[in-house]
């Protein structure tokens, strides 16, 4: 079972190539689990009562189609079945009724006082669609090559127009941010978007942007805020 939303692409969700930007594909899957848990429960307001948070680890997305402006969407979304400490939740999303973008994400519970990761039995989604995970190209444990060699290329103070409820940089945002520095991007079409959150970037914080070539089709990115890792992040292009 699958919780479902319909959206159309603005006219600002577009780069010059007339193709959804790597955020907004993120934000239209974000908002859909938003509504999930408002409407299902427990909600984020919710949780923030009981002094807890969802934070996001990690999210891969594969992009097996192109979205342009005034396109009509389905997203769905769905919990899937949760390991260890880790809650998983799955998007797809789909323009036509053929699928243009699934992605997996991991998320982990976090008391808002203390900063510990919570127990998977500490909060009842049961509520929440629930269905298998999403069979991706995502490894089990992220780690970046060790022979890539990585440049820094750029410095992004953290603004408070870029922040959220928790006054850190809105996970969605990475991905605008980062694709923005692969060499004639706008010759290119993205095809995968994997970002691994080590640490947050907070209000006025610097972040120091490194990028490395894997090979012809991917490049590679690691962030840090004064001096600890912020991000990592792996982009597939065409």
């Amino acid at each position: 079972m699958r919780f479902s939303r319909e959206y159309e692409i603005g006219c600002h969700d577009v780069d010059f190539n007339n193709n959804i930007k790597p955020s907004l594909i993120q934000r239209y899957m974000m908002d859909t689990a938003d509504h999930q848990m408002r409407e299902r429960r427990p909600s984020g307001e919710d949780l923030l009562e009981m002094k807890k948070a969802f934070i996001m680890t990690r999210i891969y997305i594969e992009i097996t189609g192109q979205l342009h402006t005034y396109d009509r969407i389905k997203a769905d979304t769905w919990s899937c079945p949760t390991k260890g400490a880790t809650f998983n939740r799955c998007f797809e999303l789909h323009r036509d009724g053929v699928s243009m973008a699934k992605a997996h994400s991991m998320w982990a519970l976090i008391d808002t006082e203390t900063g510990k990761v919570c127990r998977p039995k500490e909060v009842d989604i049961s509520a929440y669609e629930h269905e298998e995970a999403l069979e991706l190209d995502m490894p089990a444990k992220f780690k970046m090559p060790k022979d890539i060699e990585f440049h820094m290329v750029g410095t992004k103070k953290v603004l408070y127009s870029e922040t959220d409820q928790n006054r850190h940089l809105n996970n969605t945002y990475y991905g605008d941010i980062l694709w923005s520095y692969i060499p004639d991007i706008c010759d290119k079409e993205l095809t995968s978007v994997l970002i691994q959150y080590h640490h947050e970037a907070p209000l006025d914080g610097v972040m120091d942007i490194h990028m490395g070539k894997m090979d012809d089709n991917h490049y590679c990115f690691k962030t840090f805020v004064e001096g600890s890792l912020n991000v990592e992040a792996v982009f597939g292009i065409r």
